[in-house]
C-alpha cells in the first residue's frame, strides 16, 4: 500500500461542491446577521436561502406570537393569493406539539411520514403549508411535512421553519437536513439579535422623547412665566398640555378660597364642554374622591378605569367622553384620567391640571408623568406670580374705603369704551353722581359716619347696576357709572333707579336722622363729546345742574 488516498468518484465531488457551497451560503448569511436590523429582512434572507439551497419550490417561516399562535410572516415561492392565503392561517400551540410529537427527529429537524394520521388533524390542516410535490401528482395534504422548531436559549419554540415542495423528488437527505437545522439556529440567533435591537432601537427612541417632551415643556414653562394675567398663564398651560404634554384635551382648574376648583382653562374641548365646565365648579372635597392614594402613579393621580370608578354625581361635573368600543389592553379608555397637583413651594394646592386623551392613544408611563410634573412645579411658580401681579394691581386700581374702581381704574375704562364705540359704532354713557349735602354730614357727625355713608351709598349704587355697567369712586363724595352700549334714555331710566335707591336706603342708624340723596347727571357720547375728558366733563356739568335745580334728580347734559 502507497497510503495516497484514492481520487474520489465524481459524484462525490460534486456532493464536495455543494457542501462546500452551501457552507459559503451559510457563512453568507451568518455575516448578515451584523448588519440586518430588520425581523422581516431577515427572515426574507432565511427563506430565500433554505428555498435555493434545499431545492425546494416553496419555504415560509412561522413565528410564535405573544398569544402563544404560529402565524407566517415570510414565504418564498408563492404567487400573491397563495401568500396572502397562508399568512391567513394560524398553527395553534397544540396542533404545533402533535405534530413535534409524531415528527421523526433527524437532528434537531422534524420529518412527519406520509399518511401520518397526524396530517387528519383539523388543525393541523389549517396550520401547516401544503406538502405535495408540484412533480409527483398526489393529495397535497397526504405527503411528508419537514420542518425546523425555531427553539430559543430558554428551550421554549419561537417559530418553525418549513420547506416543501423538493424539486428533485424524496426529501430530505443528511444534507438537506443539516443545511436546514443550521439555518434554523441562524434563524434563532438572527431574531435574538433583532430584538435585542428593536428592544434598544426603542428605549434609545423613548428616552429621545422624552427628553424632547421635557425640553418643550421647559421651553413652555419658561415662555409661560413671562405672561403677568392669570387666565392668560392659565390658558397657556392648557396649551403646553396639547403640545409638548401630548394630550388632545386638558382642563386648568384653579383652587379658590372657599376650595371650589374653578376651570380657568381649557384646550381641546368643545364649546360646549368648556361652558359646562366653566359654570360648574367642583369642591375639592369632591375631586379628592379621584385623588386616592392607591391612584398614585409618582407625585400624580391615575385613575384607571379596570380598577376604579367615577362616582356619578362627580362624573356629570367632570364632562367625561363616552365609551370607545374598540378599547385594547393598554390604551388609554374614555373613562381614565390624569390630574396633576399644581403646588406652591410652600405645599399648598394652587390648583390641577386634568388632561385626557394621550395623542398616542398609550397610558403614559412614570417617566411621562414626571415631566408633566416637573412642567406643573414650574407653573406653580407662574399662577403665583400672576396671583401677586393682579392683587397688586387690583389695589391700584380699586379705591380702599369702597372697595370699587378707584378714578385711574375709570379712566382706563372709559377711554377702552369710547374706542370700542368708535370702532363699532357702539354707544356709551356715563352717569357722574354726587351725595347731596356731603359736607353738613361730615362736619356735624365726623369723618367716620362720613366714610360710613360713602361705603354705604358705595353698596346701594352698585346692588343696582346691571351686568357689564362698572361703577367707580371718582373722589370725595362723587361717583361715576360707565354704561356700554346704553343709549340716554335707558340712561336715564338706570340714574332714576340709582337714585331711587340711595333716596329708600336707610341711613338713621349712621346718620341719626339726616337724610342721605344724590344728584345725577347724565351724558352720552356724541360728535361733540369724542373724549374720555369731555364726556365725564360734561356729566359732572350735568350734576352740578341737576344740584341747582334742587338736588336729588336726574339732569341729562347738552
Amino acid at each position: 500500500m502507497t497510503g495516497e488516498r484514492p481520487a474520489g468518484s465524481p459524484h462525490e465531488a460534486r456532493g464536495l461542491e455543494e457542501a462546500a457551497e452551501g457552507l459559503r451560503e451559510i457563512l453568507e448569511v451568518a455575516r448578515a446577521l451584523g448588519r440586518i436590523s430588520d425581523e422581516a429582512e431577515l427572515l426574507d434572507l432565511i427563506n430565500t436561502t433554505a428555498r435555493d439551497k434545499l431545492g425546494c419550490n416553496v419555504c415560509a417561516i412561522a413565528i410564535k406570537g405573544d398569544d402563544g399562535v404560529f402565524r407566517y410572516s415570510a414565504t418564498s415561492g408563492l404567487s400573491a393569493e397563495e401568500d396572502s392565503a397562508l399568512r391567513s392561517r394560524v398553527l395553534s400551540p397544540s396542533a404545533f406539539e402533535a405534530l413535534r410529537s409524531a415528527a421523526v427527529p433527524i437532528g434537531a429537524v422534524c420529518w412527519v411520514p406520509p399518511g401520518h394520521p397526524v396530517r387528519d388533524r383539523p388543525d393541523v390542516i389549517a396550520g401547516v403549508l401544503p406538502s405535495g410535490s408540484s412533480i409527483a401528482p398526489g393529495a397535497s395534504q397526504c405527503g411528508p411535512l419537514l420542518f425546523a422548531p425555531l427553539i430559543g436559549v430558554d428551550g421554549e419554540p419561537l417559530g418553525l421553519l418549513n420547506p416543501a415542495d423538493p424539486l428533485n423528488g424524496p426529501f430530505p437527505g443528511p444534507h438537506q437536513t443539516l443545511l436546514l437545522e443550521t439555518l434554523a439556529e441562524l434563524t434563532v440567533v438572527g431574531l435574538e439579535i433583532v430584538r435585542a435591537r428593536a428592544v434598544e432601537h426603542a428605549a434609545v427612541a423613548v428616552a429621545e422623547a422624552q427628553r424632547r417632551q421635557l425640553e418643550d415643556l421647559l421651553a413652555a414653562s419658561a415662555q409661560i412665566r413671562g405672561y403677568y394675567s392669570l387666565d392668560e398663564v392659565l390658558r397657556e398651560i392648557a396649551l403646553a398640555m396639547t403640545t409638548a404634554g401630548g394630550f388632545s384635551r386638558a382642563a386648568i382648574y384653579l383652587r379658590m378660597p372657599d376650595d371650589a376648583l374653578v376651570v380657568g382653562a381649557t384646550v381641546g374641548l368643545t364649546e360646549a364642554e368648556s361652558k359646562q365646565l366653566r359654570e360648574t365648579p367642583v369642591m375639592l372635597e369632591e375631586f379628592a374622591r379621584v385623588m386616592r392614594p392607591e391612584m398614585l402613579m409618582s407625585r400624580s393621580y391615575f385613575l384607571d378605569h379596570r380598577r376604579f370608578k367615577i362616582p356619578p354625581e362627580l362624573n356629570d361635573k367632570l364632562n367625561t367622553p363616552a365609551g370607545d368600543r374598540e378599547w385594547s389592553d393598554g390604551q388609554w379608555h374614555p373613562e381614565d384620567m390624569l390630574t396633576v397637583k399644581i403646588v406652591d413651594v410652600d405645599g399648598d394646592l394652587l390648583g390641577l391640571i386634568s388632561v385626557d386623551e394621550p395623542v398616542n392613544g398609550l397610558i403614559p408611563d412614570r417617566a411621562h408623568v414626571q415631566a408633566i410634573e416637573f412642567f406643573a412645579d414650574q407653573c406653580a411658580v407662574a399662577v403665583t406670580h400672576a396671583r401677586r401681579y393682579e392683587e397688586v394691581r387690583a389695589e391700584a386700581m380699586t379705591d380702599s374705603l369702597t372697595g370699587l374702581a378707584n378714578r385711574r381704574a375709570l379712566d382706563a375704562a372709559v377711554v377702552r369704551a369710547i374706542a370700542r364705540a368708535r370702532r363699532d359704532a357702539a354707544l356709551c354713557t356715563v352717569l357722574f353722581i354726587d351725595i347731596d349735602h356731603f359736607k353738613d354730614i361730615n362736619d356735624s357727625l365726623g369723618h367716620a359716619v362720613g366714610d360710613g355713608v360713602l361705603q354705604a351709598v358705595g353698596r346701594g349704587l352698585r346692588d343696582r347696576l346691571r351686568r357689564g355697567d362698572l361703577l367707580a369712586r371718582y373722589g370725595g363724595e362723587e361717583f361715576v357709572a360707565l354704561l356700554p352700549d346704553t343709549d340716554l334714555e335707558a340712561a336715564v331710566q338706570v340714574a332714576e333707579v340709582l337714585r331711587s335707591r340711595i333716596a329708600s336706603l336707610d341711613f338713621d342708624p349712621l346718620t341719626g336722622g339726616l337724610p342721605v340723596r344724590v344728584s345725577i347727571g347724565v351724558a352720552q357720547l356724541s360728535d361733540k363729546l369724542m373724549s374720555a375728558g369731555s364726556l365725564v366733563a360734561a356729566a359732572d356739568a350735568a350734576m352740578y345742574e341737576a344740584k341747582r335745580q334742587g338736588r336729588n334728580r336726574v339732569v341729562v347734559g347738552p
